[in-house]
């Protein structure tokens, strides 16, 4: 079972409606807290930080959408000057909060020189998301029965891990789960969870669909609700001007992805053992992405939020 840390529990900034958002012609119709807490990542306690965002009017108790960014925080800046998302989470924002929901940010990257290069650095950020929903459950703004998790590349990875052994949600599971260009390279072994899963790739990622077909198999074939849907044409970005460039990627194993099975041991889908120094041999390559119009990323933030609405109760 996860430890629970409560400590600086709310630290709450209600923003100005223009500065809610970067546009000065389009006022925003939500409000904005910062929420700060401790969690635990690698053994260590650390200090996290995450927006909240509510419609400024919607009835309550709310749906809540979880985010996580990637390893690039290339979207919107915090209130106050501490904090930062991606441009995924930040248009969810608008866009969920103008659904209905509310929609809470977080960044795993707080107070850390972490850069998205340190793929080895990045912290534990499904802990620091379980964590955020225990808060948010105990919040009566929010409705506990309807908590939604999403993210981003580095953030779909962690959504992926909500479908492993390691897991203890108590009486609280996620509603549903939306994994949004996971790399799939290395998974989890599942296990069967009470909630459904979607995951959606471009078909020109540098993170290949491959491996991410042979997860929604596995998790298929684990009794578990979960589909696939690949956006044609679309890079890692969910762009059209998608390139090859020369920087860390963990998207080597893409015919023979890396298995952490439920008894602690790490094999290769084809069964051979799977050390930590094969494991960055045959997984970690210099072939990153670019190229970010990002012409099919509102299309990709409609069907998760649509996948969400779906599953509500």
């Amino acid at each position: 079972m996860h430890k629970y840390f409560r400590l600086a529990f709310f630290s709450i900034l209600v923003c100005s409606l223009s500065a809610c958002v970067s546009s000065q012609k389009e006022q925003p119709k939500f409000k904005t807290e910062i929420l700060q807490y401790q969690s635990e990542s690698r053994g260590e306690v650390k200090p996290v930080i995450a927006l909240v965002t509510t419609p400024l009017s919607a009835q309550r108790p709310l749906p809540v959408v979880i985010t996580q960014h990637g390893s690039n925080r290339d979207g919107m800046s915090f209130p106050g000057g501490e904090g930062k998302t991606d441009e995924y989470s930040s248009r969810l924002i608008k866009e969920g909060t103008r659904r209905g929901f509310a929609v809470v940010a977080l960044d795993a990257f707080y107070k850390t020189s972490i850069k998205p290069s340190d793929k080895r650095k990045f912290p534990n950020a499904f802990q620091y998301a379980l964590d955020l929903k225990d808060i948010l459950v105990n919040d009566p703004r929010f409705d506990g029965k309807n908590i939604f998790f999403t993210g981003f590349s580095y953030g779909a990875s962690q959504v992926n891990k909500s479908i492993s052994s390691k897991v203890n949600y108590g009486q609280v599971p996620w509603r549903a789960v939306a994994s949004v260009e996971p790399g799939c390279n290395i998974i989890f072994e599942p296990i069967k969870v009470p909630f459904s899963l979607l995951m959606i790739k471009g078909s020109e990622s540098h993170y290949y669909v491959e491996p991410c077909q042979f997860y929604i198999k596995l998790l298929k074939s684990s009794g578990n609700d979960a589909s696939l849907t690949i956006i044609d044409g679309a890079n890692h970005f969910f762009s059209t001007d998608g390139r090859i460039t020369n920087g860390i990627a963990v998207n080597g194993c893409r015919y023979n992805p890396v298995i952490r099975k439920t008894d602690g041991s790490t094999v290769f889908a084809d069964g051979t053992t799977a050390t930590r120094k094969l494991i960055t041999e045959r997984c970690i390559t210099k072939e990153a992405g670019s190229g970010k119009n990002r012409v099919h990323l509102d299309k990709v933030i409609d069907q998760v939020l649509t996948f969400f609405e779906t599953h509500r109760i």
